[in-house]
């Protein structure tokens, strides 16, 4: 079957009918048309969304195990709905008139949700996107592409329900026995402490900073997450074959040179040595690097943009014992230069191999001699913005890159949002399929965050500085869904925390 590319050229000036062919336009109409088919089969039954998988969402029905034949059922309607091409109303509101609509359909959690920042308050764009009074509060106008929809999947899982936009992409990366997915085991892991502490939406954030609560949930967060770190020590120090080379990947902002740095520590304080090699500093020279036939700017996203001959030489080399002048890349467009001095490690230290290319099988595959231990880092955020709506990943970690670019990296979110779709391409087609191949996933969002990026994108993100019309509805769409978060100082945040590595103050070094 071909690949499926959701965001190819999305935002290019090319083409920009490809909009229609992104992810986000395919599942925010498809969840529109559940909430009407699940409404008509199981009346007065609420369900909620839970959280993001590949090509798809996971949901469940409150107090409610939801059945094969129901769901068989519900799936009929949509596709009904879907063949007659049946027409979505859009009407953007002011927050009083979104407000008395939801009123009216009993949805608390969209009420909660426009009142738990500031009573009365107004946001600018509100969508609402409708069929005959079955309404979901979006964010963007969204484009039905009923020839796409008609891919679609709804399957039992647990006591609740995949309800799946992309089924090739979730066959791609997703096991036969999805039960057994290391990515739900941490993404359930996460979900069920924040549940403990007690916030799973926006809302309940809000209400966290309101009640001058924030310090405490912070250290809390940050402690869950160290003690998640310090299990993944354990775990390799255990691990049978006594590997000492250990491949950290992860997709683009997931935190992954800071997770690196943080094993590091524990792994040190269990009284071994540590040595970290990031990818980047395998960057071939520019001239070398593939360009992108749609921009036309250099594709880094590649897995041939790396001098991997070279990788392979030093990693062979370091566990033989032999002294290597390891390479650092310099952001000059000439590649990599030997370092002046020679790197030799002896018999009991650990290598932490770095970057987003660390669970592909070409990176490695002439050391298949050579055991490794293989942990992948990402931002699985299981925060709502409503119960139908969750905080997309790669929203988390494009809000998390287009922060990071502007302050440390010399460009805007103008260049930021026209590499995203090569970027995404890129982990569809050589990063999340191996997401399973790992031996542990490490989840690195952090539940507040968010709000913390409301503090920095007004003065970073302005849509009247776009570059075209599609980067400017896109600035406008994250805008609109910071908007509905009280903005976080950052003054609370500790140094060794995975957030630093995209607002400075770490007490890492990063290069």
């Amino acid at each position: 079957m071909p690949e499926t590319n959701y965001s190819a050229n999305l935002l290019s000036q090319s083409q920009p009918e490809a909009v229609k062919l992104s992810f986000r336009n395919l599942m925010e109409p498809l969840l529109v048309l559940f909430n009407k088919a699940a409404g008509l089969v199981l009346k007065n039954r609420e369900f909620y969304i839970a959280y993001s998988i590949p090509g798809g969402v996971y949901g469940f029905f409150k107090d409610h195990a939801v059945g094969r034949e129901e769901l068989e059922e519900i799936s009929v309607r949509i596709k009904q709905m879907i063949q007659g091409k049946e027409g979505f109303h859009h009407e953007v509101l002011p927050a009083e008139k979104i407000l008395r609509y939801f009123e009216a359909n009993h949805r608390t959690d969209i009420i909660h949700l426009l009142k738990s920042k500031r009573q009365g308050e107004e946001f600018e764009g509100l969508r609402l996107a409708h069929l005959n009074g079955y309404g979901e509060l979006l964010f963007n106008h969204v484009r039905e592409n009923y020839e796409l929809l008609e891919n679609f999947r709804l399957q039992q899982f647990n006591k609740g329900f995949f309800l799946i936009a992309d089924p090739v992409f979730f066959e791609r990366v997703m096991p036969e026995r999805a039960e057994k997915s290391k990515f739900f085991l941490g993404i359930e892991e996460t979900e069920e402490t924040m549940k403990h502490l007690g916030i799973a939406s926006f809302a309940e954030l809000n209400e966290v900073i309101k009640q001058g609560n924030l310090p405490e949930f912070i250290k809390l967060s940050e402690a869950w997450q160290a003690r998640r770190i310090t299990q993944v020590a354990d775990e390799i120090l255990s691990h049978p074959s006594g590997t000492r080379l250990i491949f950290l990947a992860g997709p683009t902002s997931s935190g992954k040179t800071t997770a690196a740095n943080r094993l590091a520590i524990e792994l040190k304080v269990m009284k071994k040595k540590v040595l970290i090699l990031s990818l980047d500093n395998f960057y071939l020279p520019h001239s070398a690097i593939p360009d992108d036939p749609a921009t036309g700017m250099k594709n880094f996203e590649l897995i041939s943009a790396l001098d991997l001959d070279l990788f392979r030489r030093n990693i062979h080399d370091l566990l033989n014992g032999k002294a290597v002048f390891l390479p650092k890349y310099h952001f000059d467009g000439q590649g990599a230069t030997p370092a002046k001095q020679p790197t030799q490690i002896s018999s009991d230290t650990y290598i932490i191999v770095e970057g987003i290319h660390g669970l592909n099988p070409a990176l490695w595959q002439d050391m298949m001699d050579v055991e490794s231990y293989r942990l992948y880092v990402s931002a699985l955020s299981t925060l709502n913005i409503h119960d139908h709506l969750p905080l997309s990943t790669s929203d988390h970690r494009l809000i998390r890159r287009m922060v990071r670019d502007h302050l440390f990296r010399g460009y805007g979110f103008n260049e930021t949002i026209r590499r995203w779709p090569d970027i995404m391409q890129n982990e569809y087609q050589s990063i999340f399929p191996f997401q399973e191949s790992a031996h542990t996933i490490f989840n690195t969002a952090l539940i507040y965050e968010p709000a913390v990026f409301a503090h920095y994108t007004p003065s970073i993100v302005h849509a009247d500085s776009a570059e075209n019309e599609q980067i400017r509805e896109e600035v406008k769409r994250l805008n609109r869904i910071l908007s509905l978060l009280i903005p976080i100082d950052p003054k609370d945040i500790p140094p060794t925390s995975i957030l630093r590595e995209f607002i400075g103050g770490s007490s890492f070094q990063y290069s």
